[in-house]
Parts: C-alpha cells; sequence; structure tokens
C-alpha cells in the first residue's frame, strides 16, 4: 500500500510540475508572478535591516554552503559506518544539483525585472536553484538526523528544516531575483527527487538486510 502511495505522490510532483512548466513557458503565469513578488516584497525598494537579514538567510541555500553541509553530512555517515545511507545521502544532494543545472538550461526563463534585485544572479530563472538545492539538502538532513531522535524531537527537526525550506524560497523572491513560480517549480521537483531517493535507499536497505539474512 505504501509503495502505490509513492507512486501516486511521484506522479502527482511530476503533473503538477509539467503542467506549471507549459504555463511558464507558454506566457500564462506573467500577471500571477508580477503580483507575487510585488506582494512578496511589500512597499520596501530600497535595502535596509531586513534587507541585510534576508541577504544573509539566502546564503544557506548558496551552493557552497549547501556542499559543506552535503560533504560534513556524508563524513560523519562514514564516520558512524553508515556507508549506504552516506552513497545515497550524496548521490540525492549532488543530483539536486544536476537537476538544477539542466533544467535551468531547458527553460532559460529570464530572471524578474519589476522591482531592484538586491542579489546577483546570472543563470536562467526556471527553476530555483537555490530553492531546490536547499530543499532537498535540508530534507534529507532531517530525514536522516530523525532515524535516531525521539517522537517530539522529529517534529521540532522537520518544522525546522521545512521553515529553512519555505523561508529560502521567500527570500529568492522577495530579493527580486526569482519569479514565485521558479520557486514553486523547484519545490515540485525537489519533492519528486527526494520521495524517488528515499524509496531508493529503504529498497537498498531491505535488500541489504534479505543478504544479511
Amino acid at each position: 500500500m505504501g509503495v502505490m502511495r509513492d507512486h501516486r505522490v511521484l506522479c502527482l510532483f511530476a503533473g503538477l510540475f509539467a503542467v506549471l512548466a507549459l504555463l511558464v513557458t507558454q506566457g500564462h503565469t506573467v500577471s500571477l508572478d508580477e503580483f507575487g513578488v510585488l506582494l512578496v516584497r511589500g512597499e520596501n525598494q530600497a535595502e535596509d535591516i531586513l534587507t541585510t537579514l534576508i541577504s544573509n538567510l539566502t546564503h544557506l541555500g548558496d551552493s557552497i554552503t549547501l556542499a559543506i553541509v552535503a560533504l560534513f553530512t556524508v563524513g560523519v555517515l562514514i564516520w558512524k559506518k553508515e556507508r549506504l545511507a552516506a552513497r545515497w545521502f550524496l548521490m540525492a544532494a549532488a543530483g539536486s544539483f544536476l537537476i538544477t543545472a539542466v533544467s535551468k538550461w531547458a527553460f532559460g526563463r529570464d530572471r524578474p525585472e519589476v522591482v531592484e534585485q538586491f542579489a546577483s544572479a546570472t543563470s536562467a530563472s526556471f527553476p530555483s536553484g537555490h530553492t531546490l538545492r536547499s530543499a532537498v539538502v535540508y530534507a534529507l538532513l532531517a530525514f536522516i538526523v530523525t532515524r535516531t531522535a525521539s517522537q517530539r524531537a522529529n517534529m521540532v527537526i522537520y518544522c525546522a528544516a521545512a521553515a529553512i525550506i519555505i523561508a529560502n524560497g521567500l527570500s529568492r523572491v522577495y530579493l527580486g531575483v526569482h519569479w514565485p513560480t521558479d520557486v514553486i517549480g523547484a519545490w515540485l521537483i525537489a519533492g519528486f527527487w527526494l520521495l524517488l531517493c528515499k524509496n531508493g535507499y529503504e529498497r537498498s536497505c531491505a535488500k541489504r538486510e534479505i543478504s544479511v539474512d
């Protein structure tokens, strides 16, 4: 039953992303995207303390930051002799970088110009790389940590990961470097990739247990 449910969720993520990508490429989301950027930015059109805080927050999704987090996590897993988990974590994290690059190349969407950009960005806009990569890495990290934590701690950890992921996505819109649909698309791809990797990891664990028995 769990496998069928996961397959349905995977199809849902893929279907929603396909529809969103079609709408974006056909230009049907322009008005909604412009409204979303102005809504998130609000009246603030100049750099201030809030902008500085959000600029610092968005660094949690930088490639270098995520690479450090991923490599540190992999190192800890190897040190704890959890090589299978380390391999899957590294593959999933690296995959998020590859998926980002290929997706941006494939869609080639222009960055927003409706507000001043408070951050530098040179690659294509759709999907948001910061959002996609951070969603994958921090969700995976939460999954790894919660395997041995208490139920109460699990809730705190997952809520913290979700807060970072959501805040990072919204920060890209606030800073004027992404459309809201860039962020939504990134979350959909991340959800699909995460579930795919989670299922692969669990199947690998099951096969290893059978071989040991």
